[in-house]
């Protein structure tokens, strides 16, 4: 069977294809009425979504837009960014997607790269900040804001509504937003995103609606989601993603429409775990942090714990931890250990579940940055399999990815289709309701069966990311750079938006794109990221050092928010560390170490003698040229706003570098 994925030659066709199928079901959930936010959640069916997308579309085309006319999309995650996507696709013009955090300068240099001829806002904040940058980008023509807008006497000035009614009292307009978005082909550009630009200004990844096309393939091609689609299961996602970010627009927007599932919006990174309890998501991507911070709260919540209640946690983690390491290295559970974790999770991981909102949770992946192997293990534990996956934006995202999939073809044999038609009924379908398989005969049965016949043939390495994608090569450069060539990697003859010379860069003679990122393979193919080629540290004593994984090493402990590694060009590592406040000062408050502010709290003697025995712990699993010799204790996350974090939550080393130069020169004086 065919599906339209397959089908549609682009994204806009896709979506059109399924709204025609779904037509009065939901598609997207978000606290959102008539454009401003609200307290309660409102449905949006995938009828009202393709009409709002017609009309908008119709409407831009109306105010002149042309075929790939660029249209910047400047806003934070809402189903309107979404419909305005669509719009502009369906209408021939080329979205090009602003992260909303972005300076006036950021805006400015994106707006005149591109030659925008126009800005969709999110609110009156973003359109207030687009008109003001206006006279320093030539092209752009009008804005048009998302929200309501107050009222203003500038004429380029448009609201979405007054756009949509533009657009639907225009019959000649809505005949050519048809025949525009049906005449879409694969060679057409999808969309322009621009680079975090750690190095300086951002480069536009021109993407077309085959790469596009090819990434969807890529994700939807594992056997489970290929199950979902067989039996037409839809579920319900929780986006908080960027969408700007070629993550967040291929995992929580593509690969959902392609699926058919509802998507809910949620309000804003610190709403998440308040939305995560609302919704109780059946499927979440996320970047590792999210991960991390729940895993903290669980560990923090343990310690807790006393008598027994604390023996029965601790069974749990430690049959849970026995359990996973045989489904990592693909080997059945002995039967003894199988009914001990059935005990666990029925017993204690089951309420853990409930508690921070993950008891409907059946598919979970994790982009952006490597997740600790720790935390892969303990989800495992739950029975909640998080997926890692490895891409860059001019790979339209993953490359290579630790999904479910078969090292081997499944048997053509009765039994093991029925085992795995068994495994989505107790994996996606009983825990995706939230009861906990575990619980009852016919759960525990078929459980048995699919761990026996199908899990063991599912092998997922914590530390790696998996295996190449369909259809992708992979290989290793003599330097150990990541080389990568498959139908998802943007094309040379597009490249960087008006910036050849940069592409031929970026592309060896065999036409393999040049990842930037240090890797290596195992023997069974897995991947393995440990570096950025231009991050190695190269000592005064000719030592090549990764910093990522000793960061790694760094932050997987609870009292560690944040580490930047420092070396180049030295005779011996330090670091700059941000400790986990919250936890740092609760500990501080029951060892009555007394402060007054969080650089008093740093500066104390006990604290530092805390941490003087964690880089101690840490840097015995390091080879002594790696070993941390002094760090420092900051008092200020990095963050984007103050510059040291790209919006992807990447560091900008050499703003963090030149920053805390001083304390950096003490560190090796």
């Amino acid at each position: 069977m065919t599906y339209a994925y397959q089908t549609e030659k682009s994204q806009s066709g896709l979506f059109f294809a399924q709204a025609e199928r779904y037509g009065r079901e939901v598609f997207m959930r978000a606290k959102f009425h008539k454009g401003k936010s609200c307290h309660e959640w409102r449905n949006i069916t995938w009828n009202e979504a393709a009409q709002a997308a017609r009309q908008m579309g119709a409407g831009l085309i109306a105010m002149g837009i042309n075929s790939n006319d660029r249209i910047a999309i400047f806003a934070h995650n809402r189903p309107r960014w979404i419909i305005s996507d669509q719009a502009v696709q369906g209408a021939g013009a080329v979205g090009v997607p602003i992260y909303p955090t972005s300076t006036d300068k950021q805006l400015t240099f994106i707006l005149n790269d591109c030659q925008a001829k126009a800005v969709i806002a999110g609110d009156q904040a973003l359109m207030d900040q687009a008109l003001r940058v206006k006279p320093e980008v030539p092209s752009l023509r009008f804005i048009v804001c998302m929200g309501p807008v107050k009222k203003n006497a500038d004429e380029n000035i448009l609201a979405y509504d007054t756009l949509l009614k533009k657009g639907a009292a225009s019959p000649a307009a809505l005949t050519q937003f048809e025949q525009r978005r049906k005449a879409l082909t694969e060679e057409n550009i999808g969309t322009i995103i621009y680079t975090s630009g750690t190095t300086g200004n951002p480069k536009g990844v021109v993407l077309t609606q085959a790469n596009f096309k090819a990434q969807t393939d890529v994700l939807i091609s594992t056997p489970i989601l290929q199950k979902l689609l067989e039996r037409n299961i839809r579920l319900e996602s929780l986006c908080f993603l960027p969408l700007c970010h070629v993550m967040g627009r291929t995992s929580d927007y593509h690969l959902q429409m392609a699926l058919g599932t509802t998507i809910c919006f949620a309000e804003s990174i610190q709403q998440i775990q308040k939305n995560i309890q609302e919704i109780k998501p059946q499927v979440l991507f996320s970047v590792p942090r999210l991960y991390e911070k729940i895993f903290e709260a669980v560990k923090v919540h343990s310690g807790k714990l006393n008598g027994a209640p604390k023996k029965i946690f601790n069974w749990a983690l430690a049959t849970g931890q026995q359990a996973s390491d045989h489904m990592i290295a693909g080997t059945p559970l002995p039967p003894a250990l199988g009914v001990k974790f059935a005990l666990a999770n029925a017993l204690v991981f089951d309420r853990v579940r409930k508690v921070i909102g993950f008891d409907r949770l059946v598919i979970a992946g994790s982009g952006g940055g490597a997740l600790p192997g720790d935390i892969t293990k303990f989800f495992r534990s739950m029975n909640i399999t998080i997926t890692e996956g490895y891409g860059l934006t001019e790979t339209t995202s993953a490359i290579s990815s630790n999904a479910p999939v078969f090292v081997e073809p499944l048997p053509d044999k009765w039994i093991y289709r029925k085992a795995m038609d068994w495994l989505i009924d107790v994996m996606i379908l009983t825990q995706g309701n939230g009861i906990c398989p575990f619980k009852s005969a016919k759960g525990i049965l078929k459980m048995t069966v699919a761990s026996k016949l199908i899990l063991p043939r599912f092998i997922i390495k914590p530390g790696y990311v998996g295996r190449p994608c369909k259809d992708t090569k992979i290989k290793i450069a003599e330097d150990g750079e990541i080389l990568v060539k498959g139908p998802q990697v943007f094309f040379p003859q597009m490249g960087y938006y008006q910036n050849q010379d940069k592409t031929r860069e970026v592309f060896t003679a065999d036409g393999f794109f040049k990842t930037g990122d240090i890797g290596e393979f195992d023997a069974e193919g897995f991947l393995k990221i440990t570096d950025r080629k231009k991050e190695l540290i190269v000592t005064s004593g000719g030592k090549n050092i990764a910093p990522l994984p000793i960061e790694m090493a760094l932050v997987i402990d609870l009292f560690i928010d944040q580490a930047c590694v420092v070396g180049d060009g030295k005779n011996y590592i330090t670091a700059l560390i941000v400790p986990q406040f919250d936890l740092l000062k609760q500990m501080a408050k029951e060892r009555n170490i007394r402060f007054s502010s969080v650089e008093d709290l740093i500066r104390a003697p006990e604290i530092l003698r805390f941490f003087d025995e964690k880089i101690a712990k840490i840097n015995q699993s390091l080879a002594r040229y790696e070993q941390i010799k002094k760090y420092r204790l900051l008092a200020k996350p990095f963050s984007e706003e103050t510059g040291e974090l790209t919006p992807t939550q990447k560091m900008k080393r050499r703003v963090i570098h030149e920053k805390y130069g001083m304390e950096i020169d003490a560190l090796y004086a």
